[in-house]
């Protein structure tokens, strides 16, 4: 099956690599066929029950779609009758249109146009409201000019991706778990959003045992247990330790061991499958007044003896960490990093690692 991918374009580097370690966890096999900004096509081998799991834990794709024709915008009617409606769309429907950066489209005659010919080649209904099946017209392949003042804008279109939704995301999901909106909050607590993009990059799958022993309010917990998994989490202050079981408990999470203790003296049986944190910044009282670096080559060096080998590690640090010192001496290896600019002093460096033994 070929599908379209409509990525965020919140970060350059995120969304794709999300997308890319949800398919590996997954066992999805996949093949990339084009990139534009903010889009991606794959040939993957999957069935539309794959596509939905795929979708349904991603957090930076819009919408995942099933490719049914390419062609170009001389081209669309002409190509539009060719398709056998009757196989794509089998009860109501509705037709959009999606412009990638922004360019000029005849969005209104278009879905009206293209809605009309499906509506009396399949015999099914339109429903703007509740429809069944979304028939998606992705304009994208931009030509773009820069003016004299060096804004950039879209003149034209050369690719038009014809096609069936399959999943769209849940922003309910991301609203509702907001950390403001559980029953403990603390200033500085990362987003739903993000928790989740680094739960994929650590390549948690269904069952699995997942660690993040600098677990704060819980967010990044609550997207791991949120997959059917056993959580483990600790931290050294034990206001956030009751803090996050109060909120596991709240989103109806129940298999979970939460410790108050340091990463470094962490003792416990199980053989974690895969690690999520967000180690805290800077000398301060919750470092107990070590030295950034240090507190993060000791942690993992504890971790690791924990982690399954090829395990993966997916941490949140500053910038101005050097992982790549902080690493040396342990059995991990840096197979990726994301930068997320955060404000005018700090960059946020998303981190995978692997025990490679």
């Amino acid at each position: 099956m070929e599908i379209t991918v409509i990525l965020s374009q919140e970060n350059e580097t995120l969304p794709k690599a999300e997308l890319i370690a949800r398919l590996e966890t997954l066992n999805i096999h996949y093949e990339i066929i084009e990139e534009y900004l903010g889009l991606i096509q794959l040939e993957v081998d999957a069935g539309i029950d794959d596509i939905v799991e795929l979708g349904s834990h991603l957090s930076y794709s819009h919408e995942i779609l099933q490719t049914i024709k390419k062609t170009t915008p001389d081209e669309l009617e002409k190509v539009v009758e060719t398709i056998d409606w009757k196989d794509y769309v089998k009860g109501s429907f509705k037709v959009r249109v999606k412009k990638m950066n922004h360019g000029s489209v005849h969005r209104n005659s278009l879905e009206r146009t293209i809605g009309a010919y499906i509506k009396n080649i399949s015999q099914q209904p339109v429903s703007l409201e509740n429809a069944e099946y979304t028939i998606k017209l992705v304009f994208t392949d931009p030509v773009q000019v820069v003016n004299e003042h060096k804004e950039v804008s879209t003149v034209k279109y050369n690719k038009i991706m014809i096609s069936s939704l399959i999943i769209k995301q849940d922003k309910k999901h991301f609203f509702d778990t907001k950390p403001h909106k559980r029953p403990y909050f603390h200033p500085g607590s990362m987003s739903p959003k993000l928790a989740c993009c680094m739960v994929n990059l650590a390549h948690v799958h269904e069952h699995d045992v997942v660690l993040d022993p600098f677990c704060g309010t819980g967010g990044i917990l609550i997207e791991a247990g949120l997959r059917n998994t056993t959580i483990i989490g600790s931290d050294i202050e034990k206001h956030m330790v009751e803090g996050t079981k109060l909120n596991l408990a709240h989103e109806g999470i129940t298999n979970f061991n939460i410790m108050w203790e340091d990463v470094r003296k962490l003792e416990f049986d199980e053989i974690v499958d895969a690690v999520a944190m967000d180690p805290p910044y800077g000398i301060s009282t919750t470092l107990g007044g070590d030295d950034t670096k240090q507190l993060y080559n000791e942690a993992l060096i504890a971790i690791s003896k924990h982690l399954k080998l090829n395990g993966y590690i997916c941490m949140a640090s500053p910038h101005y960490i050097d992982l790549y010192e902080v690493i040396k001496g342990t059995d991990l290896q840096i197979i990726q990093q994301h930068s997320i600019r955060m404000h005018k002093s700090l960059t946020r460096i998303i981190t995978v690692l692997i025990k490679s033994g």
